[in-house]
């Protein structure tokens, strides 16, 4: 499973397989590093053999020394490669020539496990969110073969059997069952699929053998497009990010002033010698270095995404995700996340007959109906069903139509009323929604059903009030159905009757109570596009089944599941708090060890190599830690 992951995300960075043998590590190194330690411990057995020590140095060293020139000549900056040089070539000078080789291949050293760590996270990450199989069975010259995802092509029938997972977006030809969509949607949803149904690669086939037709290929399906949004490396940057490049870009020159600074600073007011006023200013030339300091920084955040993404939602970003630690309000619209998929009837007008008839009548012609708004209707009568009275029944896209004891009854909106050129009164019905019926072609009355609150609404709104969140939420309905949502949902600040254009005016004047915090919006990728850019963090929801969704904004929840906004926050305060951690931990250590030297606690120069190694690397595992639960209570 790995060797596809790591195909479908590296196919794009351009990387030849002959070029490098290991996580992208050039060949000759690692050739030059077993020569350069066999001259170097030959030089040892030697007493120190300067002869043996240079040419270890040259060759380990000489594309850092290669480095350092052209940065400084191209880019007008100093950069660790001629820190590390300069600290070299310094030893040479202060008569510790072993300390050259040794500092080098240290380097060398740290470089390649710096490298290993980071994509072995990488790949142990994007392993932990692919809910993608290892294999799949497709039907080829009505042969059953085994092969992997990314050779599946578009149009190909699969056979998926229960327990088996879905390799790419899809579509069923032929069966019925029963799927789970936990490994894509980050909490459990089970769904019923029969022929036609399209499904989204990841999820879990669970109750019968069926065949289904490739819509997408492994890399081109809905769940692995989130994947690449959330770990592209085109992605901007954080803030934390941009603070250490900046110190990158200055730190060299200004550590070696400071280095100067302490080397005479210890020749005029102390007793040391030249040679070991010298040593410890480059002690503190190899600690200041901030390799340790940035290597774990990016993996730390694409371990909170991917987390994040686990969860049920694509954050593109590690600007995103900060952004969304330390977000002040969540807007939202109310048609696109704090409304279900259930109804309930509100009203039944009609001028011809009595209500309470024509509810009767629908719910017998909408008895049979697999739609929700059917559903509400059919719970809303509370006498008993005659099916006998039904003799015939067809259900369209827009509508129904049933005979019922002779009559022919059509129920549906406005649409499937023109088609049928029934004409119908206009109605201000608000945000709810009205389905009318005709009596053999006729108009006799309509009946009025809202949406129900998201079950899970209520509960994200506190959780993200209980960190501090505003909870504002806008709507094109009446100020009475407003105000009953809001309640409903536990939400005390409310617009009512907010067309579009009125969204842009809300946010901007939420936007200038928090000008620390940020704003964040839930809207739809096709008609809020407006409000989505105007917010801090524009979020979509619905993405697994909209590409236009999944493509815009800032964040795409793949369904309309509220609390992955509540969890998004949660992830993106954890992972805020361990990137300080860990920049604590490695200041703590560089800090304490260049007291030690300064205050005259004697240690060789490759010492301080190695532990700008080792904290660099231990940074890039303690990354991994950002995935677990555990990481919340640390």
């Amino acid at each position: 499973m790995k060797e596809s992951i790591n195909k479908l995300f590296k196919a794009g960075r351009g990387e030849s397989a002959g070029a490098y043998t290991w996580f992208g590590i050039k060949k000759t190194l690692f050739i030059r590093l077993a020569i350069a330690v066999v001259l170097f411990i030959v030089g040892l057995i030697m007493s120190n053999s300067l002869i043996f020590m240079l040419l270890s140095f040259l060759i380990i060293g000489y594309d850092v020394f290669l480095r350092a020139v052209t940065r400084l000549a191209n880019e007008r900056t100093m950069g660790e490669e001629l820190l590390f040089t300069l600290a070299a070539l310094m030893a040479f000078v202060i008569n510790a020539g072993y300390e050259a080789p040794a500092i080098m291949i240290i380097y060398q050293v740290g470089f390649i496990l710096r490298s290993y760590a980071a994509e072995l996270s990488r790949a142990t990450l994007q392993d932990k969110a692919s809910p993608f199989p290892s294999e799949a069975t497709v039907l080829r010259a009505e042969e059953r073969v085994s092969v992997p995802p990314d050779e599946i092509q578009v149009d190909e029938i699969l056979i998926v059997m229960p327990g088996e997972s879905f390799p790419v977006d899809c579509e069923v030809s032929m069966g019925e069952s029963s799927i789970e969509l936990s490994p894509v949607l980050g909490r459990t949803r089970n769904q019923e699929v029969r022929e036609g149904d399209a499904i989204p690669a990841g999820a879990v086939n669970v109750s019968a053998e069926i065949r289904v037709r490739a819509l997408s290929t492994l890399s081109g399906s809905a769940f692995a497009q989130a994947m690449s949004y959330v770990s592209d490396d085109n992605n901007p940057p954080c803030a934390l990010e941009t603070t250490i490049g900046r110190y990158s870009a200055v730190f060299a020159p200004f550590t070696i002033g400071i280095s100067v600074v302490i080397a005479l600073v210890l020749l005029i007011f102390t007793s040391v010698s030249t040679e070991e006023a010298i040593h410890r200013a480059l002690v503190f030339l190899l600690l200041a270095c901030p390799t340790a300091l940035w290597a774990p920084v990016p993996l730390i955040y694409l371990a909170g995404l991917f987390r994040t993404l686990k969860k049920g939602a694509a954050v593109k970003g590690a600007a995103v995700l900060e952004s969304v630690s330390r977000i002040g309000a969540v807007v939202f619209d109310k048609n696109d996340l704090l409304s279900g998929d259930e109804f309930r009837v509100t009203a039944v007008r009609s001028e011809r007959l009595d209500p309470k008839v024509l509810l009767k009548v629908a719910a017998h012609a909408a008895a049979n109906s697999t739609k929700s708004q059917s559903e509400a209707i059919v719970n809303a009568y509370e006498g008993i069903i005659d099916n006998s009275l039904i003799q015939r029944f067809e259900e369209f896209r827009d509508g129904i139509a049933a005979v019922i004891d002779g009559v022919v009854i059509t129920m549906g909106g406005r649409v499937a009323m023109d088609r049928l050129n029934v004409p119908v009164p206009e109605m201000d019905a608000g945000d709810q929604s009205v389905i009318y019926l005709a009596l053999n072609g006729r108009y006799a009355g309509c009946i009025l059903l809202s949406q129900l609150i998201r079950n899970d609404a209520r509960e994200t709104i506190r959780i993200i009030e209980s960190v501090g969140c505003d909870c504002v939420m806008l709507s094109d309905d009446t100020e009475e159905n407003t105000r009953a949502v809001a309640s409903s949902a536990g939400i005390s600040e409310y617009y009512a009757q907010c067309m579009p254009i009125d969204h842009l005016e809300r946010l901007q004047e939420i936007k200038e109570r928090f000008p620390v915090n940020s704003v964040l919006y839930i809207g739809d990728g096709a008609k809020d596009t407006s409000s989505l850019d105007a917010a801090d963090i524009g979020v979509c929801v619905n993405g697994l089944y909209s590409r236009v969704n999944l493509q815009a904004g800032s964040i795409a929840v793949m369904d309309t599941a509220a609390d992955a906004i509540s969890d998004a926050v949660e992830i993106g305060r954890i992972t805020r708090k361990a990137v300080r951690r860990s920049l604590i931990a490695v200041l703590l250590v560089k800090g304490l060890l260049f007291l030690l030297s300064l205050f005259g606690v004697t240690y060789q120069l490759w010492f301080a190599a190695m532990v700008d190694a080792v904290i660099g690397v231990a940074g890039i595992l303690y990354s991994s830690t950002v995935w677990n639960d555990k990481a919340s209570k640390l």
